[in-house]
């Protein structure tokens, strides 16, 4: 495989992984984590399941997505070994992207082995949740920053230390999406068809505590995503260079998307696709946040 179409596979790979991802969270939102029982990584503790249970198909058809995945990523990880040299950033990026992925299958196993799936509702698969959220922006992250170190013609091995500060920036949308996770699971758990009543259970100290906790996601995406879009429109602004500017502006705009989008799917009491369409959304901004500040460092933006 030459440079070149290596590029072309870990674009490919990044797509994968966010359709693998997505349907992840359809398996939650659809209730079908119980699907394969209590057994993993078979499924009622045979290869291919003799069920007519449509939540099994969903929760075996996942198992199948990210079986293949892992493959995929092995021969990822293989190939960056081939193609760049030692230290070389994508060469880095590949193995991030090889642990995460095991991290990730462990973190799922956990939650089918555990019961942490269907009704649960303890603190517990709260806090798997949100390390399985931080992961799977990880995962995401790692594929693209591979994708984003092909790109580039020359061996980079490391971006440069200048604009050190811009690192912080894609770990707004880390903590955005941690709140996220728990909104949905409190929606999925949870849901209302009365905004206002909504609103009185967040308040009540009577409520279930995910009930409590999901008006953090609203209120710190519109502080944290309104304030990243801000950032991104005075960059485009200040700056001279026209390839920073282009890219500010449609960092700003993807923001406001995310943000509207947001504001529409609490108003219309979170529709199952609408919840999957801002998950992916959420993971565009990150990847894309997470691509500005490489390029940034690198100087290949300026």
């Amino acid at each position: 495989m030459k440079r070149s179409q290596y590029k072309q596979f870990a674009f490919g790979l990044l797509v994968y992984t966010l359709l693998v991802i997505l349907w992840g969270a359809w398996v939650r939102i659809s209730h079908s984590g119980d699907g394969c029982g209590d057994t993993w990584p078979l499924c009622h503790g045979q290869l291919i399941p003799e069920a007519e249970r449509g939540k099994t198909w969903v929760e075996y058809g996942h198992r199948l997505m990210s079986g293949i995945y892992g493959l995929v990523v092995i021969y990822f990880w293989w190939v960056s070994r081939k193609l760049y040299p030692k230290g070389h950033y994508a060469r880095k990026a590949a193995l991030a992207t090889l642990i995460f992925t095991i991290s990730e299958a462990l973190l799922g196993a956990k939650l089918v082995l555990f019961g942490l799936v269907t009704t649960n509702d303890t603190p517990y698969r709260a806090f798997i949740m949100a390390l399985h959220q931080i992961n799977s922006f990880l995962l995401t992250g790692s594929v693209a920053l591979t994708y984003a170190a092909a790109l580039l013609t020359e061996d980079l091995r490391l971006p440069t230390t200048q604009d050190r500060r811009y690192r912080l920036l894609p770990w707004v949308i880390v903590v955005i999406g941690i709140t996220g996770a728990w909104a949905s699971l409190s929606n999925s758990l949870f849901p209302t068809d009365n905004l206002l009543q909504g609103l009185m259970d967040d308040f009540s100290s009577e409520s279930h505590f995910l009930v409590r906790i999901r008006g953090f996601h609203p209120v710190l995406a519109l502080l944290g995503g309104g304030s990243l879009a801000l950032f991104f429109w005075l960059k485009a602004q200040t700056t001279e260079s026209q390839l920073v500017q282009k890219r500010s502006v449609q960092m700003t705009g993807l923001l406001i998307a995310g943000i509207l989008f947001g504001i529409a799917t609490l108003l219309l009491h979170a529709p199952v696709w609408m919840k999957i369409v801002h998950l992916a959304l959420a993971h565009c901004i990150w990847v894309v946040l997470l691509q500005w500040v490489f390029f940034i460092r690198s100087n290949k933006l300026t």
